[in-house]
This record gives structure tokens, C-alpha cells and sequence, in this order.
């Protein structure tokens, strides 16, 4: 039960990761898009200088949920593009192109940091379908045939005293018929 119930959760993630990925796919074209455009009309020494002096930090907020058990993660997700003003630059001084692309970058890292969270969480799953697969095969190879011989040989031993024992009240009875003829 558990395991297909791992599978039904892997299988819903794998739906939904598709899309995002493909959304990735396409903010990645568009990045670099904006990136080359931002480099034509502003040279690589004022992208190499713009990229030196940004600056800023993620936060990521880390969730754990559990499915049948299994503690998968779960990142809240917010979107990282930033006012142009709030970059560590003067908008007006890098020009629209740059700013353009970093907005480009920081819509393809939002997008990243949700497929990471799924991908993170169908690895999780498929991981846990590989360790509980494995108990199930354990089990159906060796525990359960064991536990089946074993009932086996009860059953067996029971049957055995209870034909002793039925021989026994059949003797026991013909001793007490012998004594009530004296």
C-alpha cells in the first residue's frame, strides 16, 4: 500500500514538473536572449563590471511534508526579480538592455528554484519506492514463503496430536467399557 501510494505521489510530480521544466527551458532563451543583446549595445567590459558589483541573497524557506511517511521537501517559492532601482546599480547609468537581462536572469532563477523543488521532491519518492520495493521484494521472496512453511508445519503438528489425541479418548474409552464389564 505504501509503495503504491509512493507511486500515485511520483507520478502526480512527474505530471506537474513537465511544464515548469519546459517554462525553464524557455526563460533560460530569453536570458541568454537579453544577455547577448545587453552585450552589443554595452560591451562585456560593462557587463563584467555590472556583474562584479551585484549583489544580494536568496532566501529559500525549506518545508518538510510528509507522504506515507516519507519527509519530502517542500520550498515555498516567491519570485526573486527586484526593481531595477533595488539591483546595487544606477538604472539610468547601466542602461535598459542590462537591466532587461538581469530581470531576465532573475525570472529564469525563480522558475529554477521551483523545478529544483520538485525535482528534489521526485527524487525523494523515487528513492523511497526503491528502498520499500526492495522490502516488498524481501518480503515475498523470503519472509512471506518462510512464514508459509512455517504455518505449514504448525498446521501439520496440530493435525498430528489431534490424531493422538482422538487415539488416545478411543483407548481410554475402551479401557473404561472393559472395566464396567468386571
Amino acid at each position: 500500500d505504501k509503495r503504491d501510494a509512493l507511486l500515485r505521489e511520483l507520478h502526480r510530480e512527474i505530471r506537474t514538473a513537465v511544464a515548469p521544466r519546459r517554462e525553464l527551458d524557455a526563460a533560460a532563451a530569453e536570458a541568454r536572449l537579453a544577455l547577448e543583446t545587453a552585450r552589443v549595445r554595452h560591451g562585456s567590459g560593462t557587463l563584467a563590471a555590472a556583474a562584479a558589483g551585484a549583489e544580494g541573497e536568496i532566501g529559500v524557506e525549506v518545508r518538510f511534508t510528509t507522504v506515507m511517511g516519507v519527509p519530502v521537501p517542500a520550498v515555498a517559492t516567491r519570485s526573486l526579480v527586484r526593481p531595477a532601482d533595488a539591483r546595487g546599480r544606477d538604472p539610468l547609468a547601466s542602461g535598459p538592455a542590462l537591466e532587461a537581462a538581469a530581470e531576465r536572469f532573475e525570472e529564469e532563477l525563480t522558475i529554477a528554484l521551483r523545478v529544483a523543488a520538485m525535482e528534489a521532491r521526485v527524487l525523494r519518492l523515487a528513492r523511497e519506492i526503491r528502498r520499500t520495493s526492495s522490502r516488498v521484494n524481501a518480503l515475498r521472496t523470503a519472509v512471506i514463503p518462510a512464514l508459509e512453511a512455517e504455518t505449514a508445519a504448525i498446521e501439520l503438528t496440530l493435525e498430528q496430536r489431534e490424531r493422538e489425541d482422538r487415539f488416545r479418548l478411543k483407548l481410554v474409552k475402551r479401557r473404561r467399557g472393559r472395566h464396567d464389564d468386571i
